[in-house]
């Protein structure tokens, strides 16, 4: 009887502490809860049925480290950072967390459809998205023209040479890959 008690304790003292972990490793590792996962694979497999939903992560993570409350010094909201205009023109409330998820990842869709026109394939497409969901879609087109290239590394270059806010979209769209990799 007294071994079993022990076998009994051991085994409630590991679930206790398997329990602790989980409660506390959204905590550790803030910015890559699962909370909303199921979130970005909805909405990126719907808007982007062949890319990994992961990127979508990744620039929620950039965006706002998956706060739904978060509000930027401009006014953008939610994980993904919607203006409130931009919200209402994708026809989602920016302060619903699926709903900014999934107005963020069709935003992303128009961008990569004007981009997809010009012929450019990824991963460049998929930089100039982020950069151009940053910046502005007509700022990176600009950087586009001047830099007679799709590539990233020389529009970037020339980003730096049309708008006083370079920097901030060319660490966000460095941010965004760098979290991609963490996440795999």
């Amino acid at each position: 009887m007294n071994r079993h008690n022990k076998v009994l304790d051991i085994i409630i003292f590991s679930l206790i502490g398997i329990a602790l972990i989980l409660l506390l490793l959204p905590f550790v590792c803030e910015g890559y809860s699962i909370k909303y996962d199921l979130q970005f694979k909805r909405w990126g497999a719907y808007y982007f049925p062949y890319e990994d939903w992961k990127w979508w992560k990744a620039q929620g993570i950039a965006e706002s480290n998956l706060k739904p409350e978060a509000v930027s010094w401009c006014g953008a909201r939610g994980i993904m950072q919607l203006m409130p205009l931009t919200a209402k023109d994708l026809g989602v409330n920016p302060y619903n967390p699926e709903q900014n998820i999934q107005g963020g990842i069709k935003y992303n869709a128009w961008i990569d459809k004007i981009l997809k026109k010009k012929n450019i394939a990824n991963p460049n497409r998929r930089n100039l998205m982020f950069g151009s969901y940053n910046a502005g879609l007509g700022w990176i087109l600009k950087a586009i023209k001047k830099a007679d290239s799709v590539e990233w590394l020389l529009v970037s270059e020339q980003l730096k040479t049309i708008t006083k806010y370079s920097a901030e979209t060319i660490g966000y769209v460095k941010r965004i890959n760098k979290i991609y990799g963490g996440l795999n």
